[in-house]
């Protein structure tokens, strides 16, 4: 799952593992963290694979309190730090990246939301298959809450039933929400006004 926004991420700018873990996070939101453990290992495949290049790049320096007193003060002095490794995608990542994204099969949540945080990569035409297809899987979803309501309503306690009503209702946000996308990229492109 994670080699999608890797190469999304590397393909804008290269990066080391702690800002490529940073970015992840911010991109894919609070209530998807990105351990060390699944990233590093993702990296390695791609690396693996030559999907993304390993750089050395020396660190910057940083002050180390030990030194010579003068007048009662520590001189600081500058030592260097630890090398960084830097990931940068390669052309076969960048190929990689656009067979991934261009993949219409997976339109569930998880998949969808990775895809469409890079869907200016995307040609037009492939967006609106990409959202098509989501916006049926969802009517099927909603579809099927209901069906599952006039069957079990009688058996649901009230939590239940409340769970079902808010699937119910996130469902169709989400449907109007698509549908919202969909005319967006179907409308021609507005002029834009003249700057002086």
């Amino acid at each position: 799952m994670l080699e999608l926004p890797v190469l999304g991420l590397l393909k804008e700018r290269s990066m080391h593992g702690y800002e490529l873990r940073k970015q992840l996070g911010a991109m894919l939101g609070p209530f998807y963290q990105v351990s060390w453990g699944s990233l590093y290992p993702a990296l390695r495949r791609l690396a693996k694979a030559g999907a993304v290049e390993k750089l050395a790049e020396p660190a910057p320096p940083r002050r180390s309190g030990k030194g010579a007193r003068k007048g009662g003060a520590r001189d600081a002095t500058l030592t260097s730090g630890r090398r960084r490794t830097v990931y940068r995608v390669t052309d076969t990542g960048e190929q990689m990246f656009t067979q991934m994204l261009e993949e219409t099969a997976a339109v569930d949540a998880e998949h969808f939301t990775l895809r469409l945080a890079f869907f200016r990569y995307l040609r037009p035409e492939t967006r609106l298959t990409l959202l098509e297809r989501r916006r049926a899987y969802l009517q099927e979803k909603l579809a099927q809450f209901k069906s599952n309501l006039l069957t079990y309503r009688e058996r649901m306690d009230s939590y239940a039933l409340s769970m079902q009503n808010h699937d119910m209702a996130t469902t169709e946000s989400d449907i109007a929400w698509i549908e919202e996308l969909i005319t967006q990229e179907r409308a021609p492109e507005m002029p834009r006004p003249k700057t002086t």
